[in-house]
């Protein structure tokens, strides 16, 4: 486990010096990869700003053979399978994660869980993922249902606790798993998770529970649930550590960008390595580390430019975090 964790460590670390002196051109190499399996969504949550009439289809075993054989030739450490469409709608999902794997990347989903048939469940802990997160936005019916429109607490939490049970009877330790959940204002204790929440688990393999607040997505309006944000400016990290390739090759700079409006390329027709240095994302970074966000349109409404303290800061305290964990 902590060789697992220095290996995921060192390669966020080594992205920070570009960032923190605003260098257009990064000589690491992308963290992550966004690679979308699906846009497919089955929700309409009231905090995302997926638009609906962005093309839908799924990810094409040669356009995933494509985007790994390019992220690793770059040196990417890890595939992050997601974007904007819920991951387990595609059935080639375990396949992708298997040829991730066979290029030595690091895997990683993030669902929703409403969808987790138990063949998939099988077969995607078998190929061998090593993250798996579980957007769970609310500790009751109530709190759930109100953000997550079109889904059942009941139905994802049993989703959730079977995808856990299988994990638990193989008696590994991967998939890492996190419970994450965003609250609103005014939520019954808003600024925590609950024993009892908590308590819903216990005794099954949930590696961390995190507490976020709700998102100001790039290009979407301000919403009556979400938070001051902080008062000083400092470059947003995206463009320096992580890339998006869409499920039909489309390349993003941000992992925001559920609706790929900030377009950089298309890796069949361009590799990951010209797209990360050349002059689309180097323009980007040049305008954020120089404050001028009102040349990126994307950047605009974000609240990703705005902190308290740099964001380097409450990075190293994650890192400590998962290091004593792994101890």
């Amino acid at each position: 486990m902590l060789k697992f964790i220095i290996k995921d460590l060192w390669a966020q670390l080594r992205t920070k010096p570009a960032l923190i002196f605003g260098r257009e051109y990064q000589p690491s190499p992308p963290y992550f990869i966004n690679l979308e399996p699906t846009s497919f969504c089955n929700l309409n949550c009231t905090i995302c700003s997926l638009d609906s009439r962005r093309k839908k289809g799924h990810l094409r075993p040669e356009t995933a053979e494509i985007a790994l054989d390019q992220a690793s030739s770059l040196g990417v450490t890890e595939i992050r399978f997601f974007l904007a469409g819920e991951p387990l709608f595609n059935p080639h999902l375990a396949d992708y994660i298997r040829m991730a794997k066979t290029r030595e990347l690091l895997t990683n989903i993030h669902s929703n869980g409403t969808y987790m048939p138990p063949e998939r469940i099988d077969a995607i802990i078998a190929a061998g993922l090593d993250k798996i997160s579980f957007s769970f936005d609310g500790e009751s019916a109530e709190e759930y249902e109100k953000i997550r429109l079109g889904a059942n607490y009941d139905h994802t939490l049993k989703n959730i606790l079977d995808f856990l049970k299988a994990k638990k009877s193989r008696g590994k330790k991967f998939p890492l798993v996190t419970i994450q959940v965003i609250k609103l204002a005014g939520a019954p204790n808003c600024g925590l998770i609950t024993s009892d929440f908590k308590r819903l688990f216990q005794d099954l393999p949930v590696d961390e529970f995190l507490l976020l607040n709700p998102f100001v997505w790039p290009g979407q309006e301000k919403k009556a649930f979400n938070r001051p944000h902080g008062p000083k400016y400092f470059p947003c990290m995206t463009p320096w550590n992580s890339l998006s390739v869409a499920w039909d090759g489309i390349v993003v700079w941000c992992c925001g960008d559920l609706n790929g409006l900030g377009q950089l390329g298309d890796i069949r027709t361009q590799t990951l390595k010209e797209i990360w240095n050349g002059e689309t994302i180097r323009s980007i970074r040049r305008g954020l580390a120089k404050h001028e966000i009102k040349t990126l349109p994307l950047c605009q409404s974000c609240e990703a430019v705005y902190h308290y303290h740099h964001p380097v800061l409450s990075d190293l305290r994650d890192y400590y975090r998962q290091i004593k964990r792994a101890l």
